[in-house]
């Protein structure tokens, strides 16, 4: 993959590990949330080996955040409308996984 479909990628696995997060503080049953970390770990993983892949400027950075942010929206107003998911705790994951990358 180019540099510009791994960004996108990227914005998706993160957006999808913001989602998660989220659903973990958001749901009431224990098994979920087992599942859920699991599938955190897993994206994180994915997340970790294609972002050490290229050199990312401030600019790549934002692109990502913006393209994380913008699915995860998405994906919350079509599969998640209603589990009391707020968007600002979705961009404070999004930003965490971005400042933990850049560690």
């Amino acid at each position: 993959m180019g540099k510009n479909k791994d960004l996108k990628s990227l914005g998706k696995v993160i957006g999808n590990i913001a989602i998660h997060k989220a659903l973990i503080e958001h749901t009431n049953k224990p098994e979920s949330k087992e599942f859920l970390k699991k599938e955190i770990l897993a994206y994180r993983d994915s997340v970790i080996k294609k972002y050490e892949t290229y050199h990312w400027n401030s600019k790549d950075k934002e692109k990502i955040k913006e393209q994380a942010i913008a699915y995860a929206k998405k994906k919350r107003s079509k599969k998640y409308f209603d589990t009391g998911i707020i968007m600002k705790d979705i961009e404070d994951f999004v930003l965490e996984m971005i400042n933990e990358l850049d560690a």
